[in-house]
């Protein structure tokens, strides 16, 4: 079953937790059989109230929606507990069936994103050419200015705080531009490894003047993604000057890569695959278990603030004074253009973590 089946006899022990309940616990068969439920499901109280309500009763108890709290994380459920009767009508025990809402969360979430980033792709498009010719004619105008009055310190430091703004509100536009509609990617074989070390050495120089460390603990032998290398070098190249922003002073970045082999932490958050009349090749199967390239950036800073991390994916959404909100809503969207998932998570050492899985040629 894809639903937590969890059976607790008379004595308040578990006698049967499934496979799908140990994957949304985190907790092995092995650690709960035969133990009392209640410190499996101490930090959610509601579940024990439902079994409690069910003894009592002998009628079934339901819960639309819920949070079923773990350690460093929170999962939205539906839950209900239904009594066992025995054969002579007497209460052996109760079942507890749990279901996990993450899917269906990510889903809402992903069609309210898209409703919102359809109307600013549509607002953009209007807007773009009407703000960037008169941006270039300021610009031209501003560099006219300094080169007329090179001799004056005073006009020219205005002339590059007008040269520099307007060059900002221009990456801005770009920025708009490509989260309201951003490019088809080639899709051709490439080594993730490569691109990774390319923007490792472009940011060579702010690694050293702040001290940072790297380590890189990668396999090369990994087969390569599909994906376009231009995107995907933009994607990575935000993520970790995002990381180096966290760490103003010296601090460690670690990059890590693997095959992703538990697939049930991508089917909840992942889209169901496109058919094949919408895949960039028709030809090319839809992604299957154990086809993903698992990426992880973590930094030693003070990690993400408390609350839902999706938040940070959002358009405008930031904890920067001068930030745009826009440069980890520009990734979701490339990332899934590939047939990929990020996510955002605080590392339980400290710091946080930036993961992307990505899809392996012939996925």
């Amino acid at each position: 079953m894809g639903d937590g089946v969890v059976l607790i006899d008379e004595q308040n022990r578990i006698t049967l937790f499934n496979q799908a309940a140990q994957e949304l616990t985190g907790l092995s068969e092995a650690q709960v059989l035969q133990h009392n439920y209640a410190p499996v499901f101490a930090a959610t109280p509601t579940i024990g109230q439902m079994v409690e309500r069910t003894r009592a009763s002998g009628q079934g108890q339901s819960v639309s929606e819920e949070s079923l709290n773990l350690p460093y994380r929170s999962v939205p459920i539906r839950c209900c507990c239904s009594p066992i009767w025995g054969p002579h009508g007497h209460l052996e025990g109760v079942a507890l069936v749990i279901q996990d809402l993450s899917y269906l969360k990510k889903l809402e979430d992903e069609a309210r994103r898209n409703e919102t980033l359809a109307r600013l792709g549509g607002l953009v498009a209007g807007l773009a050419h009407e703000v960037k010719n008169p941006l270039g004619g300021i610009r031209g105008a501003a560099q006219l200015l300094a080169k007329r009055f090179a001799n004056s310190t005073e006009v020219t430091d205005y002339t590059d705080v007008m040269i520099r703004e307007i060059d900002r509100l221009s990456r801005l536009v770009e920025q708009l531009l490509t989260l309201g509609a951003p490019p088809t990617p080639q899709g051709t074989p490439l080594n993730v490894h490569k691109v990774i070390h390319e923007v490792l050495a472009l940011l060579g120089t702010e690694l050293t003047d702040k001290e940072i460390t790297v380590r890189l603990e990668i396999d090369p032998s990994l087969p390569d993604v599909r994906g376009d290398d231009d995107q995907l070098t933009h994607v990575f190249l935000n993520v970790i000057k995002n990381a180096l922003e966290a760490m103003p002073g010296a601090g460690q970045l670690t990059i890590t890569t693997r095959m992703e082999t538990d697939f049930h932490i991508l089917r909840s958050r992942r889209a169901p695959a496109e058919p094949p009349s919408q895949r960039a090749n028709p030809e090319e199967p839809a992604a299957a278990p154990g086809k993903f390239l698992r990426v992880e950036v973590s930094d030693t800073g003070p990690g993400f603030p408390s609350g839902d991390t999706h938040q940070f994916f959002e358009p405008f959404f930031t904890t920067k004074a001068r930030g745009s909100g826009l440069g980890l809503a520009i990734c979701e969207r490339i990332v899934a253009s590939h047939g990929g998932v990020i996510r955002a998570e605080n590392r339980r050492g400290g710091g946080a973590v930036i993961i992307v899985h990505l899809p392996l040629v012939g996925s």
